[in-house]
């Protein structure tokens, strides 16, 4: 094969794909439940404000950036755990034959 014909990429191993179906799940879910919780609920109206010496102002986007990395951590133990029972499954390896890996 020359260098044109050479594929691109290889195929993802089956523990790589699911860690990376884990992740990209996770992602989504974190947007969702970020957007939820933040659109009911105000970070300023917690009372943040009293506790801090800098402004609410400024406050504000790191309360939201925490809050999307802790669902984002949170929803990734779930399709992580949820992905290693796939995998480590009594029919695991009869799944595996079946999709020809």
């Amino acid at each position: 094969m020359t260098e044109i014909e050479a594929p691109l990429s290889r195929p993802w191993s089956r523990v790589g794909e699911a860690w990376g179906v884990a992740l990209w799940a996770s992602f989504i879910a974190a947007c969702a439940e970020t957007a939820v919780v933040f659109a009911c609920c105000d970070p300023l109206t917690l009372g943040f404000d009293d506790y801090f010496s800098a402004s609410a102002v400024a406050l504000r986007p790191m309360i939201y950036a925490f809050g999307f990395f802790f669902f984002w951590l949170f929803s990734f133990v779930g399709t992580a755990l949820t992905a290693c029972m796939l995998l480590s499954g009594r029919h695991a390896a009869s799944r595996e034959q079946s999709a020809g890996r």
